[in-house]
């Protein structure tokens, strides 16, 4: 793609990213094109995980099209405002695509840990021998890394282990979230699952992940027709009682009243709702998760309205703007590319 101002943009991904190995897996496949749908989702999943969901990034590809002198308003505002998808954008695609190869090569160089390695491969090729598995998750507990975290967090999808051993490697993916984030909502992402991995879920609701209970509406959604499904998704939906989202009830109704909810789990969601109680409080706690995000997405506001003016030749007014940002965000990573224009 020919004067793309995002060429040879660094995305900073670090070398033991899930996707990193997903991709050299699907080199050695070779399955590295556009033309197979895994790798178009490996590259969609990468630009939501490296790219949408990370201030940072999308502040410093904002700096990079300011200075640039390219044209650059509708890609601009696309990503200045967080609200906004950018796994569609050609200019993205192939600049994130091209970092992403680079990078593997780059990592391709980087011995692996010997101790997550020997580990990894003592708990996996012998998760019933109990003195090696129990020694293997405990140096991979230790360690705490996206790669450690991934092995842990697969051995506790399946029943691998004796259950006591299953809640240690268990706490140890809690202690270490969210390095397994990815991984595991990539791996959910298919649905091609023959048993919901019910520990899973219970990380993102014991984690407080934001999207846990979509995550969870989303099972029952897909396999609630399937009778095999049934137990699998019982259990799971009892994981909602416990779900700190501030918007439970509504989004349990929400797939209630649309017209989509397999009958046989209709009562499973009926039953959440009389236990949980409709006038739940809201969770108002300043620093949940759901508090962060309300504020990140009023920031993002803010920001927008001072970078129009900023557009608009206002400069003053857009410091102003910006300066009362920064008050109550200091390191609002938006706001500080753009006062290194003034």
């Amino acid at each position: 793609m020919p004067d793309n101002p995002l060429e040879e943009f660094d995305y900073r991904i670090e070398c033991d990213d899930f996707l990193i190995y997903e991709l050299g897996r699907l080199i050695e496949e070779d399955r590295a094109s556009f033309d197979d749908e895994e790798f178009r989702r490996v590259i969609d999943a990468g630009i939501h995980e490296h790219i949408e969901r990370r201030l940072d990034v999308r502040a410093n590809m904002a700096l990079r099209l300011r200075t640039s002198g390219a044209p650059r308003d509708r890609l601009l505002q696309t990503i200045e405002d967080i609200e906004s998808l950018l796994r569609d954008i050609p200019e993205i695609i192939h600049s994130y695509t091209v970092y992403l190869f680079h990078r593997l090569e780059q990592c391709s160089e980087i011995k692996p840990d010997e101790r997550i390695t020997a580990a990894a491969d003592g708990l996996l090729d012998s998760p019933r021998d109990r003195a090696v598995a129990e020694s293997s998750i405990d140096v991979l507990g230790s360690i705490r890394s996206a790669v450690s975290a991934r092995v842990l967090a697969h051995v506790i999808s399946e029943p691998m282990l004796d259950e006591d051993l299953e809640m240690k490697a268990y706490n140890y993916v809690a202690q270490m979230w969210p390095l397994a984030r990815h991984y595991i909502f990539y791996s959910l992402k298919p649905h091609t699952h023959e048993d919901i991995p019910f520990r899973w879920f219970q990380l993102l609701v014991d984690c407080d992940e934001p999207s846990a209970v979509d995550r969870i509406l989303e099972e029952v959604l897909v396999h609630g027709g399937q009778p095999d499904y049934r137990e699998d998704l019982l259990a799971l939906t009892q994981l909602l009682e416990r779900a700190s989202d501030p918007e439970l009830e509504d989004k349990v109704l929400q797939v209630l009243n649309s017209g989509q909810t397999p009958k046989a789990t209709v009562g499973m969601l009926e039953t959440i709702l009389k236990n949980t109680g409709t006038q739940r409080q809201k969770d108002t706690k300043a620093d949940s998760p759901w508090a962060r995000l309300d504020r990140a997405y009023a920031a993002n506001r803010q920001y927008l309205a001072a970078a129009k003016l900023f557009d608009a030749g206002k400069k003053s007014e857009a410091m102003r703007a910006l300066d009362q940002l920064l008050q109550k965000d200091p390191g609002y990573p938006f706001a500080l590319t753009l006062k290194r224009m003034m």
